[in-house]
């Protein structure tokens, strides 16, 4: 097997946070915006189960939890921003039960950034954040692959992080479109890793080893 040594160096919780993006009901149950526009989510909720388990294994290696939260706000939208959402089908009742986590739920000491775009960077404290805690390196994880989280992805690297991306810890909007995503972010803006490789450099400082169940 390759060293893990380059990654685990990456990745040290010392200066590493994990990210997780827009794990809301929106964008993973029935009646949210993906469902709406013709999206298949059986991938994204398949997803929520393990990125719960691989957050909570991150926690006991001490690694910080970031939650990102998009919160769709009438009085922040652009006339842009409302026309592509009218013309892409993104228009919608806002629902405010809709915003709420699905399943990867904050526990005490996670961080929760909303955010009002699809970058976690644009006119949020995330990076404030970040600077305030000598992070030099992004996990990145939770949906989707081709919007939000490549939006992050791509700012961040713009900024100067270390992006990382464990590939079974995100998803789509379709199978092709995550593909796609993860090829552009690992040329040009992120190291995409499988998970186990991922956590087998946080094992050895306090990460219990994958739940069988």
């Amino acid at each position: 097997m390759q060293s893990l040594k380059p990654l685990e160096q990456k990745v040290d919780p010392a200066h590493t946070a994990l990210v997780v993006v827009d794990m809301q009901r929106d964008y993973c149950c029935n009646g949210g915006i993906l469902t709406r526009m013709g999206f298949d989510i059986a991938p994204v909720q398949a997803l929520a189960p393990r990125l719960a388990d691989f957050v909570d294994r991150a926690r006991y290696a001490h690694v910080p939890v970031i939650h990102l939260k998009m919160a769709i706000l009438p009085e922040l939208r652009s006339p842009a921003l409302a026309e592509h959402y009218r013309r892409a089908g993104l228009e919608r009742p806002l629902d405010p039960s809709l915003s709420e986590f699905f399943e990867v739920v904050p526990q005490p000491g996670d961080i929760v950034i909303q955010k009002h775009r699809y970058s976690g960077f644009v006119s949020t404290y995330l990076e404030r954040y970040l600077r305030a805690n000598s992070v030099q390196t992004l996990v990145i994880t939770g949906v989707a692959t081709n919007v939000c989280v490549e939006s992050t992805a791509r700012d961040g690297f713009m900024r100067d992080y270390s992006i990382v991306i464990p590939r079974e810890m995100t998803e789509g909007t379709t199978p092709e479109a995550k593909r796609w995503s993860l090829e552009t972010l690992g040329h040009f803006f992120a190291e995409i890793v499988d998970s186990d490789d991922l956590m087998r450099c946080w094992e050895g400082r306090g990460a219990p080893a994958r739940s069988q169940h």
